[in-house]
């Protein structure tokens, strides 16, 4: 279910689905730490990616882009960006 316009998305938040999204989707076998690299400690792929990328995107409500890609490499830096892209999103408006 996609969070609410008007709630406050947090780091805690969008790890939590992070993790999510991994286990449950992706069936990565244990929970991400936000120190793992996205591709070398995970082994995710493209697809694996893009798979990511569009459910932190329903669910928080936020565009991210292609040269987001170069400055994320970890499970952190991905929540961090994801909260950082979702206080530049106007309350309501939908990506």
């Amino acid at each position: 279910m996609p969070a609410e316009p008007m709630m406050k998305v947090t780091i805690e938040a969008v790890l939590a689905e992070i993790s999510r999204v991994l286990q449950h989707e992706l069936q990565l076998p244990s929970a991400p730490r936000p120190e793992d690299d996205l591709a070398a400690d995970l082994h995710l792929d493209s697809v694996s990616l893009l798979t990511l990328v569009v459910e932190l995107e329903n669910q928080f409500r936020v565009a991210l882009n292609e040269q987001d890609s170069a400055q994320v490499h970890t499970v952190g830096e991905l929540a961090a960006l994801v909260v950082a892209r979702s206080k530049e999103q106007p309350p309501g408006e939908q990506a």
